[in-house]
């Protein structure tokens, strides 16, 4: 029955042409236990495997989506998309993604997009990248949807390498109905008055924010004038793509982090002015460096909130490193307790080493090492013990 059921579905192939695979089903355990399965078929299933280095469960799920009757056809696809450079991992993750797509028309459907594609400079790893993140643009239309998308786009970033850099920042840009959702937001913008350059710079950098629904954005617009913002300010973009990027319910729940960590309304949204970007962070990264400060470093909430920017830097490889450097020196009477933290750790890392570090070298020998290596390091718990170690102080309980 099973050499029957391979003959019906293989009819009209060429037993020569496809011996691999036939032979593959004839081995293959796994196949012939889904042969009796209706759907998926198991032509497709080997299919997928063989020649698009599918696995054999992402071929299972691929082909309840599609069914290859024609092979001929698919293995055009699968040429085409070999000869813009797209090798056997993009290939085989492209299908997972979009099995449907072995089922285009190569020349009509598929030829086109990717040559203005590659027209543009995208090509390779590139073109890879865009389309197995985002392989529906494969079915958008060229002409309605991706040249004129290109063409808003170009008249504001003005280079193929400018626009390549929005895509990828942005990849379901070309799927979205643009003239409705950016020309829209754009023209928005322009209304207050906001330089051209900076609009260049939030499409090419924050896309996503110029794509929300119209009314929303407005809506949002609103609200960051009514809080002071200055349009002609680079704050005042920054604030749009903050705003854009978030839910109402994320939003709340941020200003209840700040609220529980000892900020005052006045605070937060002096904060928020200062540095918008203290509002994208994750309420985790939020409650870890806030603690730190605070119970850690004996700062003061209102301290941090005049410097939010703080809250920004990475704790592993400059917030950790140097505050123990501080608390160390600060032990050894070095500094004093009244120290401006801003100052401390918004420091070029040439200038922390020679006022911080290097200068101490003689009262904590081992200070210099100690600190590099805790640049780096992975587990920042072993550091407090290696603190221990080496200077006979004990990090956690000071």
């Amino acid at each position: 029955m099973f050499h029957h059921f391979l003959r019906t579905r293989l009819l009209g192939i060429s037993i020569t042409q496809h011996s691999t695979t036939y032979l593959y089903f004839l081995q293959n355990p796994f196949l012939k236990s889904i042969s009796t399965l209706s759907n998926p078929n198991t032509f497709t299933v080997s299919y997928l495997v063989n020649s698009c280095g599918l696995s054999e469960a992402s071929a299972l799920l691929a082909a309840k989506k599609v069914s290859i009757k024609n092979a001929e056809k698919s293995d055009s696809v699968l040429s085409l998309l070999k000869n813009y450079d797209l090798d056997k991992t993009h290939i085989s993750k492209l299908i997972t993604n979009f099995p449907s797509l072995l089922l285009f028309k190569p020349d009509k459907t598929l030829k086109p997009k990717l040559e203005f594609f590659q027209d543009l400079g995208l090509s390779g790893p590139n073109l890879a990248k865009i389309l197995c993140s985002n392989p529906y643009i494969l079915r958008t239309s060229l002409e309605k949807n991706i040249m004129p998308c290109i063409d808003f786009l170009r008249s504001y970033l003005c280079t193929n390498e400018n626009i390549i850099f929005a895509l990828k920042r942005s990849l379901h840009l070309l799927q979205l109905d643009f003239k409705k959702r950016m020309v829209s937001n754009v023209s928005t913008l322009q209304k207050l008055g906001i330089p051209d350059p900076r609009i260049s710079k939030l499409i090419m950098t924050q896309s996503s924010s110029l794509v929300l629904n119209p009314d929303r954005f407005s809506e949002n617009i609103m609200a960051i004038k009514e809080m002071g913002f200055d349009p002609l300010k680079s704050t005042f973009i920054k604030a749009v793509y903050i705003m854009s990027a978030m839910t109402k319910s994320n939003w709340e729940a941020k200003l209840e982090v700040y609220r529980s960590e000892g900020w005052s309304e006045n605070e937060i949204l002096y904060a928020f002015k200062m540095e918008p970007m203290c509002m994208g962070l994750s309420e985790k990264k939020i409650r870890k460096v806030m603690g730190y400060f605070v119970n850690k470093m004996g700062w003061k909430p209102s301290v941090i909130s005049r410097n939010p920017s703080l809250l920004g830097l990475s704790f592993e490889k400059r917030i950790y490193p140097r505050c123990s450097v501080i608390k160390i020196l600060m032990s050894e009477g070095s500094i004093n307790k009244d120290y401006n933290p801003a100052y401390v750790l918004k420091l070029t890392e040439e200038d922390f080493m020679k006022k911080f570090v290097i200068k101490n070298q003689e009262k904590v020998p081992n200070l210099q090492r100690l600190y590099q290596n805790m640049i780096g390091a992975v587990g920042l718990d072993n550091w407090s013990k290696e603190l221990e170690k080496l200077v006979g102080w004990n990090l956690t309980n000071h």
